[in-house]
């Protein structure tokens, strides 16, 4: 057993007894004393007991001049420690250990996928800061899955598609949330992604009137250019200036800017190659030969009608209406003369006789 002296007083005894208190050892009444007089000037008044490592924490026995082992911070003698070490704990308490641990492992498995919702939504947020939308949809989209209430994950999910053209992924996230209703639609995330929303909207509203318009004969330049305020009102949707090039070829033919149509059905069709743009160029060429009856124009026609013919592999429906075209252009090719759909449609289609 350690002794401790107390350096007020000079009482000794087991260290046990003895606090530790700026750095002196005081017996009780000493140190409570000299704490009380530092409090009152201002100083730190905290003092911590000794501890004699040397006597067991359990039964007291006395190890002379070596100090115990510690198990949980306190001093016990080699027999207390072993006992300690194998502890009869009680069979309820072993049963109830069994039960948490079973709970534990159920609860894991059950909460698996809202773990990796969770993790594929951080995934997804850090991808929509990077600006790159499109490998984020996927995170976005795995998170809904799972949790289809999550503000955060529809508002991101949304606005990554929008930032991207992709009107239809950004509605189904929006409407699929609470049938489009948000606890914090004054926050700024809402706000931000409702004016991507209206934005983009607007702009399909404009594309829809122009498409329309592109139908009637006469309106093609108006058409052009409601598609092209729907383009820069939206240019994060690329398919608008495609349309707004195609409708600037109806636009070109109206004007009777023959070049100009030859020159936009070229760029497009080396853009986006198909039966329709191929039989653009072949109508362009048409008109070339129409009014410069070059035999060059007429060849290169012709071989953009048999490109076209071949590239229509789209179903009954692109056929059609490459045939009606088709129809339209050779009438060209074989009279030299431009007329437009409506006219064509007068004297070959609508049973009247040709005049």
């Amino acid at each position: 057993m350690k002794r401790g002296t107390c350096s007020q007083c000079g009482f000794s005894g087991s260290v046990n007894s003895f606090y530790s208190f700026n750095g002196s050892t005081y017996c009780e009444p000493c140190v409570w004393k000299a704490a009380g007089q530092a409090k009152e000037n201002g100083q730190p008044s905290e003092y911590v007991s000794l501890r004699d490592d040397t006597v067991c924490a359990r039964c007291g026995a006395d190890g002379g001049s070596i100090d115990y082992p510690l198990t949980g911070g306190h001093p016990f003698c080699p027999a207390c420690s072993q006992l300690i070490y194998n502890w009869p704990y009680p069979p309820w308490m072993k049963k109830s250990l069994v039960c948490l641990l079973a709970l534990l492992a159920l609860s894991l498995v059950h909460e698996r996928k809202y773990f990796r919702a969770g993790r594929s939504l951080y995934i997804g947020e850090r991808l929509v800061e990077q600006g790159r939308y499109s490998d984020a949809l996927p995170y976005l989209q795995q998170t809904l899955g799972v949790a289809p209430g999550s503000d955060k994950a529809a508002l991101l999910t949304a606005k990554a598609a929008l930032l991207i053209g992709d009107v239809e992924v950004a509605q189904k996230a929006l409407n699929g949330h609470d049938n489009g209703h948000f606890e914090d639609a004054d926050g700024q995330e809402f706000q931000e992604v409702d004016g991507l929303w209206k934005r983009a909207v607007g702009a399909l509203e404009k594309a829809e009137q122009a498409e329309k318009l592109a139908q009637t004969e006469g309106q093609e330049a108006e058409a052009a250019r409601l598609m092209h305020l729907a383009a820069s009102s939206y240019p994060e949707a690329p398919g608008l200036a495609e349309l707004a090039e195609y409708l600037d070829e109806g636009a070109a033919f109206e004007r009777q800017d023959y070049e100009t149509f030859l020159l936009i059905a070229q760029k497009q069709w080396k853009d986006y190659p198909s039966s329709r743009t191929a039989a653009a160029v072949a109508s362009g060429l048409a008109c070339k030969w129409a009014i410069l009856g070059d035999p060059a124009y007429k060849q290169q026609a012709e071989e953009m009608l048999e490109k076209a013919r071949q590239l229509a592999t789209n179903g009954p429906d692109e056929q059609r209406a490459l045939q009606d075209y088709t129809e339209r252009i050779r009438y060209r090719l074989d009279s030299r003369e431009i007329i437009g759909n409506n006219e064509y449609n007068r004297r070959f289609r609508s049973g009247a006789p040709q005049k």
